[in-house]
């Protein structure tokens, strides 16, 4: 089946946008070897599993521009859900090696045992009956439902929560730099929220609307991405720049 010109366009930006973050997330994680910083790697391959629910409409549309079909609503989800606990897990991780460290292992622990009560719903349902999950509209895109939208709405939360937090303690440093960085977190996370919001809009808006949404959202994501490196790694020209350091 051909795609639409609007599939094809969806497509095209989302595959963009998990290729340029996953980059990203590498050159975050990169930089462990360089500061032997923990929270560098949990920080970089969550912003990676970040992205994994766009992974399945991207590798699905690539899948339908060589065969002409997307993927099963089986294959892509599984594909868009596998990792999100762990990334969940891994974001809190560093996130409590910095505030409420003395809570540490309670809050991993509940985000442990939620995310396994999600896993076993989730591999159930996908063997049993996959539109519990959700249901396909296009090669490219799915409409989530039921448990598995309320825990991805959950994450997304939670990620928005701690990441302010995040950003509003690091403006509250001492250190120019420290504080430049709190600035493109605080914008890069409430970037991803928006354009994570008006992703979930899609279903509910009309072809011509659509379009012009669609590309908004993903000019909101991408620019996320970049606000969200910049947050934990700015360039050192940026610095001398912002904060007229040589």
């Amino acid at each position: 089946m051909a795609l639409t010109p609007l599939q094809t366009m969806n497509g095209t930006l989302t595959l963009i946008y998990v290729i340029i973050s996953t980059i990203i997330g590498i050159k975050i994680a990169s930089k462990y070897f360089k500061y032997k910083r923990r929270e560098l790697y949990l920080v970089g391959f969550t912003w990676i599993i970040l992205m994994e629910i766009f992974w399945s409409s991207a590798f699905s549309f690539v899948a339908a521009l060589i065969t002409g079909k997307g993927f099963s609503p089986e294959l892509y989800f599984s594909i868009g859900n596998l990792f999100v606990p762990i990334g969940l897990l891994m974001w809190l991780t560093a996130f409590t090696d910095f505030l409420y460290k003395k809570k540490q292992k309670v809050i991993l622990e509940i985000a442990a045992i939620t995310g396994i009560i999600y896993y076993i719903a989730f591999f159930y349902f996908i063997f049993t009956d996959v539109s519990v999950i959700g249901e396909m509209y296009s090669p490219v895109d799915a409409e989530y439902r039921g448990f598995a939208l309320l825990y991805l709405i959950s994450v997304l939360f939670v990620f928005l929560i701690t990441g302010i937090k995040f950003a509003l303690e690091s403006l509250k440093s001492d250190s120019p730099e420290t504080r430049l960085k709190g600035k493109f977190l605080l914008i890069a996370v409430i970037s991803f929220a928006i354009g994570s919001g008006l992703d979930g809009l899609k279903p509910l808006l009309f072809e011509g609307v659509l379009e012009i949404v669609l590309v908004i959202n993903r000019l909101i994501l991408l620019s996320c991405a970049i606000e969200f490196y910049l947050g934990f790694n700015p360039p050192y020209w940026m610095k001398k720049l912002v904060l007229k350091e040589v």
